[in-house]
């Protein structure tokens, strides 16, 4: 079968027919085969095409480079290295920057030659792409038009692909026949061995464009608000220049894709040298955690001497492309990573992850919270005993066990202070039963005392005991450390509340105290009683307290009954009813502390009818 066959590129344009029989194209000599010789096209491989016309009007194409791709037109996948593919007639390929047309010729068809000319290639193809698959959703076009002179490769949406039904799997092609992607793998495989806050994970990296790719200069370049950094680095020779073009890295970032090709139009814009010794380039977005461009994979191909070696090949760009996102991905791991761990100094687990992936929630907000405050009685005297190493053990397994109970209700871990735990619940995400969970917290805080004190009873020669104080209402939360140290947490009245209340448990003799606020929110199933009303120090408000006790105490309901009935008696200065009351209930439970104080206040109201009454009590202390 006779073809006639025109190629055309910007150095040459030429026509003729083939009478029958195998037929190779290239830039290299005569071989076995009849050859036509492309002249003008650096990027055409000296052994590239080989074509054999089949019995039924067909013809093979099997491409001999192991540089360049046959892309035939209409097809999705280009033919690489040693493959072969059966195609219809009439057809086009491109190689490089050569177009070639074959189609049959018709009987009694002669052959005409055109001359060479210097008119203008046929404008480049774009890498062919597959139609969707069911489910998947792919981008609209970005609006704007990439620089002169350059292809791009389209930008996934990262987030569809990660909700679209899977799709089957199809083997990635080789850049030669004999390896594979292989080497693409294996060094995707050490990158994520590397750590990725070293230079070596960036340089090999960079290193990688020049092994896999064959350019001559690769860059890993991150961005810092506007400002870039060099983070990697590769090159060929001492004798490349490193540099990079401003204008590609900007196109990259500005429409968040992989631009490659010629970049002629972009000499003299890289950080104020020419780039004319550049003959191609490719760069690729590498995307942080939060789907941002953080910086750019950047790669050139330079002229050597006087010979061109052809631009970077769609192919070629696509696995630039991979390896971008593989970096991306593994510091995007490894930033997750080190949240996580800082997160989880505070947060549950769960919460961890969440915030993980989500770290705007700790944004500075206001929130409705329930901050608890805890502190450990007779600490200044125990540790004395102990000594420094011997207070730190100890300190350590108390404040575990107490961590754990807030931990176990979905609390926050706001800071340890000396023998000082604080808690809070609320924020970073929103917990309507806010209130209630620090009441179980506090609960179960002063249930997990005997097992503590059973531990160190022999060490310490006394019991501990805790004193908590919990407030709720609206607080600032966020980062309340400094660019230097993390420290989330909450700010305002509500917080400094919370540390009064559990400083009053000193004078009104009890463990758990909460605010009115507090009691308010709180949910079913817990032991209380209204105790007193209080004004603290530097707060002028006054405020309600209530005592939490123990849910299996079978004479709380009685011991809430008797003493709020005496409270209010005193509150209305019906003080010998008063009086009664907390006498009959002191008969039962001698020790109460709250009963003791009413009573003694009771007592010098009795005996000093003449002074003024205030219900409130000014607390003489923190």
């Amino acid at each position: 079968m006779a073809l006639h066959i025109e190629i055309s590129n910007p150095a040459q344009k030429t026509a003729f027919e083939h009478p029958s029989g195998p037929l190779e194209f290239g830039r290299g000599p005569q071989r076995e085969l009849p050859r036509c010789v492309i002249a003008g096209d650096q990027t055409v491989s000296r052994d590239q095409l080989r074509i054999d016309p089949l019995a039924d009007g067909s013809v093979r194409l099997e491409n001999l480079s192991a540089n360049t791709p046959v892309v035939v037109e209409g097809h999705t996948a280009p033919i690489l290295h040693l493959q072969s593919r059966d195609i219809a007639l009439p057809a086009a390929v491109t190689v490089g920057r050569t177009r070639i047309e074959f189609r049959p010729v018709a009987v009694g068809g002669t052959t005409a030659h055109l001359p060479r000319t210097s008119s203008p290639a046929a404008p480049p193809t774009s890498i062919p792409q597959a139609a969707p698959s069911p489910g998947t959703v792919t981008l609209p076009p970005v609006a704007a038009d990439p620089p002169p002179g350059l292809r791009s490769l389209p930008t996934p949406d990262r987030a569809a692909v990660a909700a679209a039904p899977a799709q089957p799997r199809t083997a990635l092609p080789s850049l030669d026949g004999s390896s594979g992607v292989g080497p693409w793998l294996e060094r995707i495989i050490e990158l994520q061995k590397t750590s990725s806050e070293s230079r070596e994970f960036h340089d090999t990296a960079a290193r990688a464009l020049i092994d896999l790719v064959g350019l001559d200069l690769g860059l890993v370049l991150l961005r810092s608000g506007e400002k870039w950094s060099i983070a990697g680095c590769g090159v060929e020779s001492d004798r490349t220049t490193v540099r990079y073009s401003q204008t590609l890295v900007k196109a990259v970032v500005d429409q968040r894709r992989t631009f490659f090709d010629d970049i002629e139009s972009l000499s003299g814009s890289g950080a104020g040298a020419s780039l004319m010794d550049i003959e191609s380039g490719v760069a690729s977005p590498i995307f942080g955690i939060n789907d941002d461009v953080i910086g750019v994979l950047y790669g050139v191909r330079t002229t050597q001497g006087l010979v061109a070696r052809g631009p970077i090949t769609p192919l070629e760009a696509q696995l630039v492309q991979l390896l971008a996102g593989s970096v991306g991905a593994t510091l995007a791991r490894s930033s997750a990573s080190q949240s996580r761990a800082t997160f989880e100094q505070f947060f549950t687990r769960e919460l961890s992850e969440q915030l993980a992936l989500r770290p705007n929630l700790l944004d500075g907000h206001d929130a409705n919270v329930s901050i608890l405050f805890c502190d450990i009685r007779g600490f200044s005297r125990i540790s004395e005993r102990l000594g420094p190493a011997g207070t730190m053990d100890w300190i350590g397994d108390v404040m575990g066990e107490l961590s754990d109970c807030v931990l176990a209700h979905s609390g926050v871990l706001v800071d340890y202070i000396g023998d000082e735990l604080i808690a809070m619940w609320g924020a970073p995400v929103d917990q309507p039963d806010h209130a209630t969970l620090a009441a179980r917290t506090a609960v179960d805080m002063l249930a997990a005392v005997p097992r503590i004190n059973e531990r160190w009873a022999a060490t310490l020669g006394e019991t501990m005991d805790l004193g908590i104080g919990i407030n709720s209402g609206v607080a600032r939360v966020g980062n309340t450390g400094s660019r230097h140290k993390f420290k989330y947490g909450p700010l305002g009245n509500t917080v400094n509340l919370a540390s009064r209340v559990q400083g009053a448990t000193k004078y009104v003799r009890s463990r758990i105290l909460v605010t009115d606020a507090t009691r308010s929110l709180m949910g079913q199933g817990f032991a209380s009683r209204r105790v007193c009303q209080v004004r603290v120090v530097n707060i002028a408000e006054p405020v309600v307290l209530h005592e939490l006790g123990r849910t299996d105490d079978a004479g709380w309901g009685e011991l809430q009954r008797a003493y709020e009935g005496a409270l209010s008696a005193f509150e209305n200065r019906d003080f010998h009813e008063a009086a009664h009351l907390l006498g009959g209930l002191l008969q039962t439970r001698p020790d109460d502390g709250p009963s003791l104080l009413l009573l003694s206040r009771v007592a010098n109201c009795l005996v000093s009818t003449d002074r003024e009454f205030n219900p409130c009590w000014d607390l003489p202390g923190k």
